[in-house]
């Protein structure tokens, strides 16, 4: 299992390699979150944050914003390849199912990885203040979500095997999960009622415990939450995958 997850991670990296655009395009929507809305909140004061500063609040909320849209539509990949025979042709082989699935998730954890270190580093040089173990933290979560995610895509998309359903499906459910995660800014702005609905998102806990962790409480319940609530999804969506592999 480990040498199949392994020559079918190597092979897509060096595809990824080779197309280093993909990571400059995918990087664009978190950056120009960053550069252009975060100077807005730079020194905003509003009641309910205490003496956070709403950057730091909003910095971290950028990693699950990246993790979100840049492993949601990984499955388009998969449709092109089922369209060609890859799969098929992979599926019949003595590969393990699940080396498919963890080898192409462990490549978009790479590749969103290097996005999420070029996203820090310029929100450090905006003013990000965040603890070093916090943020190596935030990045252990950001990867298991970003392999929940991708998982949940690559099912989607053997389930739905149709670009524009895939399309339509994804941007139906990314807009919501996104608005109640409280990337921008925290929920404990926003009314009880919103806050409720918010505790089912993921994405939600995710974000608070990146932010705890970042501003260098480690002693907050989020972080055990979203750990729990990530890996629990996660081997789901890994099982929803590649039963829908299995099944081709």
């Amino acid at each position: 299992m480990l040498r199949d997850t392994g020559l079918v991670f190597a092979y897509q990296t060096r595809r990824l390699i080779r197309s280093p655009v993909v990571i400059a395009v995918g990087i664009m929507q978190p950056l120009l979150w960053l550069l252009l809305f975060g100077p807005l909140v730079d020194g905003l004061a509003a009641p309910g944050l205490g003496s956070a500063k709403a950057f730091d609040l909003f910095a971290p909320g950028l990693l699950v914003m990246l993790a979100l849209y840049g492993s949601l539509y990984t499955g388009f990949e998969l449709i092109s390849e089922l369209r060609a025979g890859v799969v098929e042709r992979m599926v019949v082989s003595p590969m393990r199912p699940a080396a498919l699935i963890l080898g192409k998730a462990l490549r978009d954890v790479l590749a969103l990885g290097v996005q999420a270190v070029i996203l820090m580093l310029i929100a450090v040089a905006m003013g990000l203040d965040a603890d070093l173990g916090g943020l190596l933290i935030a990045f252990g979560l950001f990867a298991v979500v970003v392999v929940m995610t991708a998982s949940f895509s690559y099912a989607v998309a053997l389930m739905l095997r149709d670009e524009n359903m895939m399309s339509q499906s994804m941007g139906f459910l990314s807009l919501p999960l996104l608005l109640l995660s409280g990337v921008v800014l925290p929920l404990s702005l926003a009314p009880g009622w919103l806050r409720g609905v918010a505790r089912v998102n993921p994405f939600y806990h995710v974000v608070e415990a990146s932010r705890s962790v970042m501003a260098g409480d480690f002693s907050d319940t989020s972080l055990w939450v979203a750990l729990g609530f990530s890996l629990a999804l996660t081997a789901l969506m890994l099982r929803w995958a590649v039963g829908s592999l299995r099944r081709i």
